[in-house]
């Protein structure tokens, strides 16, 4: 089994900006961990971070939020990338769509995928769904991905565990795992 570590959206309008969240806020530290972790394991780690043009489809539903080359777009401090690491700018919710998401993962052999970020009822589950449809196995870190209303977080895990047969564990679970992997 190779691992992926995925971070999605942990940007600046999702965490304290526009759409600034307290639960996003929660879960930096646990992505911080993961973060650390993959690191210390050689686990590849890739950013998806939403970057949008006037445009995209979801700017007529949610109004102009982490416009390219704008603040908003911009990884948070707390987690910033390090030289290695793969950023994928993405315009819709999924980082499989019109992206090199996909032939990344795949040059480098992964077949699990590890999902952290914001928020889990949108962009973490068509996350889930599009990796799941390509074959991946989906594994959703539950105390590093956070959505607006916690009943949308747990609406959006069970559904991933029923719909895409994504396995649901915790921080400390995953930090174990790949310590034995290596």
């Amino acid at each position: 089994m190779k691992s992926a570590l995925l971070i999605i959206d942990m940007i600046v309008d999702f965490v304290y900006g526009k759409f600034g969240n307290p639960y996003a806020q929660e879960i930096i530290p646990k992505i911080r961990e993961l973060l650390d972790s993959a690191r210390e394991n050689n686990i590849p780690i890739f950013y998806l971070v939403d970057t949008h043009s006037k445009e995209d489809p979801e700017i007529s539903l949610w109004g102009e939020h982490a416009m390219e080359g704008d603040e908003g777009s911009r990884i948070i401090s707390e987690l910033a990338p390090k030289e290695g690491d793969y950023i994928i700018k993405k315009k819709v919710y999924s980082g499989f769509f019109e992206t090199d998401l996909e032939e990344k993962l795949r040059e480098l052999n992964i077949d699990t995928l590890y999902l952290t970020g914001t928020s889990t009822h949108i962009c973490v589950l068509h996350n889930s769904a599009d990796g799941f449809y390509r074959g991946f196995k989906i594994v959703v870190v539950s105390d590093a991905v956070a959505s607006f209303v916690p009943e949308e977080h747990e609406r959006a895990l069970k559904y991933m565990k029923e719909i895409h047969g994504a396995e649901i564990v915790n921080c400390d679970m995953v930090k174990e795992r790949w310590k034995k992997s290596v």
